[in-house]
């Protein structure tokens, strides 16, 4: 069966509206609040050599 624009047109248009019930499933099936920010280790030694290189 040859390729017909309006064929390539339909499947757009079905790939972005199976995109956008994904995202919509996506977005209902989130949590209402955020993850909590953690704080990161960080490594002394390195925080202390950035400061004596930068005077």
């Amino acid at each position: 069966m040859p390729d017909t624009k309006s064929g390539r047109e339909r499947k757009g248009r079905n790939k972005r509206r199976q995109l956008e019930n994904h995202l919509a499933r996506r977005e209902l099936n989130a949590d209402d609040e955020p993850p909590e920010p953690y704080a990161e280790p960080t490594d002394a030694e390195f925080l202390a050599e950035s400061d004596d290189a930068a005077r």
